[in-house]
Order: structure tokens, then C-alpha cells, then sequence
């Protein structure tokens, strides 16, 4: 698989000497019935249960992504059967089930250079503007070549914050301003049918020049499960994990390559390395449940006590905390209801009416319904 462009943007600015020039360089009473998740039910039963309105956060796993080496350059979470595209001819670099597609496009990279002699080592020379006029000037242009309308865009700060980690990695020879966000667009066709992109804008500013850069991947997917899978992919780039072995190799070739002494540079890859070790420790205590589960079959019993993490889970799957009084029962089920009852089957109904009892129901006269009372866990 070719290594996607989201790893080395940033390497492509930063192996330019820092920016200094050098050339080789994410009602009513109606019920409706769904099956519900018991706590103490296995992970690999509650991920292969969806509903009609796909809702269901699907099983997570850790895909490698090599260069053409067969160098592991990271490990990205992605729904089961969400398959990485190689070699593809049209950009697409995702397919899933669904109608699931990510296309990603290629990158543009442009310079400015500070000190008025015009050197722009083969790039077009182009000052990064806001992103309000980067997305008018460059992004919905062509965007409309496919038919896609504008609707909204924001920052996704953990995808930014993750982009800045791996910029930070990266060996500077002088001092260098790096910049690094991500933001969500969000889009609909002519029919509306939506669709939702992921613009990455990078800069790396020294004293001479300033390199920025913004590549673009688009989603799509079938209404019924696009706004899972959005969250699901946003989610995925927002929990990579980098291969210290490739950063590492990369930074030994720039500073052999412009004289630095070893003995500095191994203090300082060994700083950075007991840095990321305790950004990894502080990364894996907050997301511990979402790590541990997405390597041992998705949110694994002992796991569950983790108060913090478990409300984290439960506002991704939108899940709401009830319990059976009668048996001490625990159980969730989705967010949105005022009344929540089930069966002897382990199915539940949810309705916004305070007054409805599904045993007085004719349509459901057969069955014995135990109401739920909402907790907090």
C-alpha cells in the first residue's frame, strides 16, 4: 500500500530545512423496538447488533499502513469492514459496506518567501490565506465540479491536535512556527444527499520562508449510515498511532545531513522520546476504554469502571443508563426517550410519552413488560 499522503505533508515542508530554503529538500405514543445491549453481554454480540437507522457503533480494529517498503509507518482504527484501498486509481483510499467511500485528493503545497529574492525552490508562491478564504477561494470550487453545495464548516480539534503531534516529531534545524488544523466540511448534492470532507492545512514558518499546504479527503456514504460513519472516521483519524521507527530514521538523515552534531541529536530524540512515551501514557489513562477495547474485542467487563471513559462511550453511541428494579438489572439503550420498558426477550421500547404502558397496549397484550428507570450509570 502506498503510504497516504496524510503522513508526509508535513515531512515534505520540513525536510526543507526549516523553511529556510534548502533544495533537496473527521412522538406521540408511537414506540419503537430495538434490541438492547446488556453491560455484562459480550463485545463481539452487542457490535454485531444495528438498528433500522444504523446508530450501532461498529466493531473497531487497528489497521496497519505500510510504505512501499513494508515499513509500518501507523496503525489507524477502523470499523471491521471498512478495507483499505491500494493503488487506487480514482483516490479512493477507504471502501465499506453501505455505499461507505473515502476519496482522497491530492496535495497542494505553495511558499512565501521573506526575503524579497524570490527563491521558491519549484513551489508556487501563494501567502496562506484564513481558512474562511482558502475554503471560498480553493475548496467549494471545486467541490461544485461534483456537484456538491456548501453547508457548514468547523474545526475538529482532535484531529488537529493529532496532525500537530506528528508536525512536532519532526526534526527542524532552526527555529520553525509549525501550524497544523483540521477541519470538517459539510456538504449535500443536488437530491440532498450529504456528504463530508476533512481539509488538513499545515504551515511551517522559519525566519526566511513560510511552507503551507491543505490536502482534502472526502466521505460518502448511504443516508442510513452516514452520520455514523462520519463519526466513525473522524474518530479514527482523531486515534492514530505513528510508528516512532520511520520519525526516527527520518530525523538521524536531516541532521547528518546538515552537519548536526550526534551527541546533541540523541539527547534530543531521547527528550522526545520519553515526551511522546508520557503523552502516550497521559493519551491512553483519558481514552482507556476506547484503546483497550478497540485491541481486545470493544469495550471488554473490566473495563466498564472507568466513570469518566464510560460517559465518553456512551455520548459517542448516544446511550442512556436504565435498570430493571425488580432484578438489579443494568442495561443501555439509546438517548431520547422519557419511558423505557422490556420484555422477557431482551427488547426494549422507548417512547416520549409519560403515560404510555405497553401492557395496556392490545398490539402487545402477549408479552409481560418490565418498565426501566433511567440512571446515571
Amino acid at each position: 500500500m502506498n503510504t497516504r499522503v496524510i503522513l508526509f505533508s508535513a515531512i515534505i515542508c520540513a525536510g526543507m530545512s526549516a523553511c529556510g530554503g534548502s533544495e533537496n529538500d473527521t412522538s406521540g405514543n408511537s414506540a419503537e423496538t430495538i434490541a438492547a445491549t446488556d453491560d455484562n453481554e459480550s463485545s463481539e454480540n452487542a457490535n454485531g447488533k444495528r438498528n433500522s437507522k444504523g446508530n450501532y457503533w461498529q466493531k473497531m480494529v487497528m489497521l496497519e499502513v505500510r510504505d512501499n517498503n513494508g515499513t509500518i509507518q501507523y496503525w489507524q482504527p477502523l470499523p471491521a469492514n471498512w478495507k483499505f484501498i491500494a493503488h487506487s486509481s480514482d483516490g479512493v483510499s477507504i471502501k465499506g459496506p453501505d455505499g461507505i467511500k473515502v476519496t482522497d485528493f491530492p496535495l497542494h503545497s505553495f511558499m512565501v518567501d521573506y526575503t524579497g529574492m524570490g527563491v521558491s525552490n519549484g513551489m508556487q508562491m501563494r501567502a496562506m490565506p484564513p481558512i474562511d478564504d482558502l475554503i471560498q477561494q480553493d475548496v467549494i470550487p471545486s467541490a461544485s465540479q461534483r456537484g456538491l453545495q456548501y453547508i457548514r464548516h468547523y474545526e475538529l480539534p482532535d484531529v488537529s491536535r493529532m496532525n500537530q503531534w506528528y508536525a512536532d516529531q519532526l526534526y527542524s534545524s532552526a527555529p520553525t512556527t509549525k501550524f497544523n488544523k483540521a477541519y470538517g466540511i459539510d456538504w449535500k448534492d443536488a437530491d440532498g444527499r450529504e456528504s463530508f470532507s476533512i481539509l488538513h492545512v499545515s504551515s511551517f514558518k522559519g525566519q526566511y520562508s513560510e511552507m503551507w499546504n491543505y490536502r482534502a479527503s472526502l466521505l460518502e456514504a448511504d443516508p442510513s449510515v452516514f452520520a455514523l460513519a462520519k463519526k466513525q472516521y473522524i474518530f479514527s483519524l482523531a486515534n492514530m498511532r505513528y510508528n516512532l521507527e520511520p520519525i526516527i530514521a527520518y530525523n538521524q538523515a536531516e541532521a547528518q545531513r546538515i552537519g548536526q552534531s550526534w551527541d546533541a541529536f540523541n539527547r534530543r530524540m531521547a527528550a522526545n522520546q520519553a515526551a511522546f512515551e508520557a503523552s502516550q501514557r497521559a493519551h491512553i489513562n483519558k481514552t482507556n476504554a476506547i484503546n483497550d477495547a478497540i485491541m481486545s474485542n470493544w469495550r471488554s467487563s473490566n473495563e466498564a469502571s472507568d466513570k469518566n471513559q464510560e460517559q465518553f462511550i456512551d455520548n459517542i453511541y448516544e446511550n442512556q443508563n436504565v435498570v430493571n428494579e425488580e432484578t438489579g438489572q443494568k442495561y443501555k439503550v439509546q438517548q431520547g426517550y422519557n419511558q423505557y420498558w422490556m420484555n422477557n426477550d431482551g427488547e426494549y421500547i422507548g417512547t416520549p410519552s409519560n403515560t404510555y404502558n405497553p401492557n395496556l397496549d392490545e398490539n402487545l397484550n402477549e408479552q409481560n413488560w418490565q418498565k426501566l428507570n433511567q440512571i446515571d450509570r
